[in-house]
């Protein structure tokens, strides 16, 4: 009887020997070879509204050797979900094609986003349309990424607002915008938004369009726009700088007409409001000053200080036939 148990038991570590064996020798020759490495991610051109990502995928096949072969077609597909809401924003695919053993290759692709928030890059690698490995890299914070303006060498460099008209719950607001080529060459005639957003509601109270005109290097011009918004509400002024279809400069600055003060030591916020009838300028919201190049003023300059040299002829003229007409009538009476 011992001797039957201890076959039996002789027996079963047998065959557990040889399912553990014969699972690893399965496992090893079921071992994926094709791995997705590394990510590497550089950013390309940043305009205000989107980003360009230069996405490098490094794929290795791990397969090593007598018995090692080179891989079937690959391919790589890469995927960009927003971090916020994980909605697919945009994806591409490339041909890898066959990987030799033991070797590392890299394929870059290029993704455009929308420049806000962050993403999850998914590589995702594929042979013959079987899935063999996936990569994952995440970027963020991309609206904070200064849009590349060189590719215009423009720049807003400020706003001034002035009240222009004040009357029946609307205000004229005059927009100086201060645009700046940095370049080394005169610029293109660039379309000029502006708009002025309620920052509470966030609706959209007036819109217009203008132009940049084309302006010299190393030179400063401002462009004046007219808004007209309810008052008595506080607004974010957006300018944005269009070429063709792309938003490629912006500027950006607040105007309230409902402003609001500190109240005692507990830091209390009230709104003060602003009373905008008492920034109307009514000199000149009655005529507005006409353009005048800085030739122009020089010349009006110059025949100013003309007339103030000439010396007073007119008066000597008039003076000199008094003279004479006295020594005629004399004469008459001797």
């Amino acid at each position: 009887m011992m001797l039957q148990n201890k076959t039996v038991s002789f027996l079963i570590t047998l065959s557990l020997i040889s399912v553990v064996a014969f699972s690893g020798c399965v496992n090893k020759s079921d071992e994926n070879p094709l791995k997705v490495t590394n990510l590497e991610i550089v950013p390309g051109l940043i305009k205000t509204s989107t980003i360009e990502l230069f996405v490098t995928t490094y794929i290795k096949n791990s397969d090593d050797g007598t018995a090692a072969k080179s891989s079937k077609n690959t391919s790589l597909i890469l995927k960009a979900t927003s971090l916020d809401r994980d909605f697919l924003v945009n994806k591409s695919t490339a041909f890898v094609g066959k990987i030799a053993p033991g070797e590392t290759v890299n394929v870059t692709t290029i993704l455009t986003l929308p420049k806000k928030g962050g993403y999850s890059l998914e590589a995702t690698l594929y042979e013959e349309g079987k899935e063999m490995d996936r990569g994952y890299r995440t970027v963020s914070n991309l609206d904070s990424l200064p849009a590349d303006s060189k590719a215009i060498n423009l720049r807003i460099d400020g706003i001034d607002f002035l009240v222009r008209k004040a009357a029946e719950e609307k205000v004229v607001i005059q927009s100086d915008i201060y645009v700046t080529n940095f370049g080394g060459k005169a610029s293109q005639d660039y379309k000029l938004m502006l708009k002025a957003t309620d920052i509470d509601s966030k609706l959209v109270a007036d819109k217009q369009w203008s132009n940049t005109g084309i302006i010299a290097p190393d030179e400063t011009v401002i462009r004046s726009v007219n808004l007209t918004v309810p008052d008595r509400y506080n607004y974010v002024v957006d300018v944005l700088i269009w070429s063709n279809s792309t938003i490629v400069g912006q500027g950006q600055d607040y105007v309230q007409l409902n402003a609001t003060t500190m109240l005692g030591d507990k830091e209390r916020l009230a709104a003060r409001g602003t009373r905008t009838g008492a920034f109307v300028n009514k000199a000149e919201a009655a005529a507005e000053p006409a353009e005048m190049s800085v030739g122009r003023f020089e010349n009006a300059t110059m025949s100013r200080e003309a007339i103030r040299e000439e010396p007073g002829f007119p008066a000597l003229t008039a003076l000199a036939m008094v003279c004479l007409a006295a020594i005629a009538l004399r004469k008459r009476r001797e």
